[in-house]
């Protein structure tokens, strides 16, 4: 496969790409949202594409806690607060903020696994390029057993242009889910090396 024009968002960017929402949209923006949106945004500025794959392993994980919370109080959750708690909100959300109908999915995965998506979206249809955009958000501290991260965003093109990448199957099973962003982006960033650290992709 073909992986280009990768761009990766963390929390403390400027968020440049956003300033073509209006500011009373912006504003309303979660964190979350706003990193997945920069990254894409900054992408399909030089792209067009057929497809789009939001990928998230948590999603807006924070958005749920404070929800089961209400509940356990015996009080009603916000329907504002439910509505972008979902795992396709951000899907959403830039489909109405840039009235933008292209298909697309969003998935609970990885980075790897929605590149996979991607590419089999692309070889089973009359499609050029599909855009893939991966973020996640620190979980909340009562999940004990995740591994912390910084919040960040990365969103890349995928077509089958002449390829430039190998990704190993037989590894995407058993690769280490909290770093599988952060590791293809060490890997895209360091063009010496020919594998990634958990042996996943390959140029």
């Amino acid at each position: 496969m073909h992986i280009e024009q990768l761009f990766k968002s963390v929390a403390s960017s400027e968020f440049e790409a956003l300033k073509a929402i209006p500011p009373m949209q912006r504003r309303r923006l979660s964190p979350l949202a706003k990193l997945a949106l920069n990254s894409a945004l900054n992408v399909l500025q030089y792209h067009q594409v057929d497809y789009i794959v939001w990928a998230s392993q948590f999603g807006d994980e924070e958005k749920t806690l404070n929800i089961l919370k209400d509940i356990l109080q015996g009080e009603l959750p916000s329907p504002t607060q439910f509505s972008t708690s979902v795992h396709n909100a951000i899907a959403g959300l830039y489909s109405i903020l840039k009235k933008d109908d292209t298909i697309s999915t969003s998935l609970s995965a990885t980075w790897s696994e929605a590149i996979v998506d991607a590419y089999a979206f692309l070889k089973t249809h009359s499609a050029k390029k599909a855009l893939v955009v991966y973020y996640d958000f620190p979980i909340p501290n009562v999940y004990t057993d995740l591994m912390s991260f910084e919040a960040f965003s990365l969103a890349g093109i995928v077509s089958l242009d002449q390829p430039n990448l190998i990704l190993n199957l037989n590894q995407v099973a058993m690769l280490k889910r909290e770093r599988d962003a952060i590791d293809f982006e060490n890997f895209w960033s360091n063009p010496e090396l020919k594998h990634s650290q958990q042996g996943v992709w390959q140029r």
